[in-house]
């Protein structure tokens, strides 16, 4: 996809930036989002991706569409990200920069790849390694008390992409559609008329599908029609179960 390379590259930089200095304490920050992770976990996990990603390393046999009803998927899924965050203990985070720093050329080469071409990553997996900065770039802004960057191209890629995602598990579950309402904008995730709509910023709705809200904060927005069939298929990582408040 067109500009993802350019996203990758700001959104990293805006991570990196806002963490700070490499001696300062940001780094041992409790991040309330991906709770068993400090703020270098989470730049350890970003790393691995962007390092697998280089190397051409990526899962291409993880289906990650089928992580809603796969508990195979979920445990691969897992497995995966805590193993780049266990690689990479005892590394400073001077090594851990360095060593994003050092993957970034490579990776942004492969993001710049036509889908089909040789050395590209598997399908789905630019829009995917964009996501998962920028849902954890925001993780880290709230957990330093930052003001998370709401209006970014990266943002609505993923959000793009959540919804890609949302829309395959109505479909495969034979639910009604659920309708999206952001600002002036509507979209329909299923096929046929919304039996439900949900209205909120795009932000917010951005980090319900990243499972960044408990069930109950995703039932608490402002619902046209029943929201229950689709509450546990909102998140695309399973239902959180605390109530995670952002400012």
């Amino acid at each position: 996809m067109s500009g993802i390379d350019t996203e990758y590259a700001k959104t990293k930089a805006a991570l990196i930036g806002a963490i700070g200095k490499f001696d300062s304490p940001a780094w041992s920050t409790k991040v309330p989002a991906t709770p068993d992770w400090t703020v270098r976990d989470v730049v350890a996990h970003v790393t691995g991706n962007a390092v697998d990603g280089a190397n051409g390393t990526m899962p291409a046999n993880l289906n990650l569409l089928e992580q809603f009803r796969d508990a195979e998927v979920v445990k691969a899924r897992d497995e995966f990200a805590e193993g780049q965050v266990y690689r990479r203990e005892g590394r400073t985070p001077a090594e851990l920069v360095r060593e994003w720093d050092a993957a970034e050329p490579a990776l942004v080469e492969r993001l710049r790849l036509d889908a089909n071409a040789d050395g590209a990553l598997p399908f789905g997996f630019d829009v995917v390694l964009l996501t998962d900065l920028c849902v954890h770039s925001d993780d880290v802004a709230n957990a330093l008390g930052r003001l998370p960057n709401r209006d970014t191209r990266a943002s609505r890629i993923a959000f793009s992409g959540y919804c890609f995602g949302v829309d395959y598990r109505i479909r495969a579950l034979g639910l009604p559609a659920l309708g999206l309402r952001y600002g002036a904008k509507e979209k329909t995730l299923g096929e046929g008329p919304p039996a439900a709509t949900v209205s909120a910023d795009i932000w917010e709705l951005l980090r319900a599908f990243a499972g960044r809200r408990s069930r109950a904060q995703i039932a608490a927005l402002d619902w046209e029609g029943d929201p229950e069939p689709f509450l546990e298929l909102i998140p695309a990582y399973g239902e959180r179960e605390d109530d995670l408040v952002e400012g």
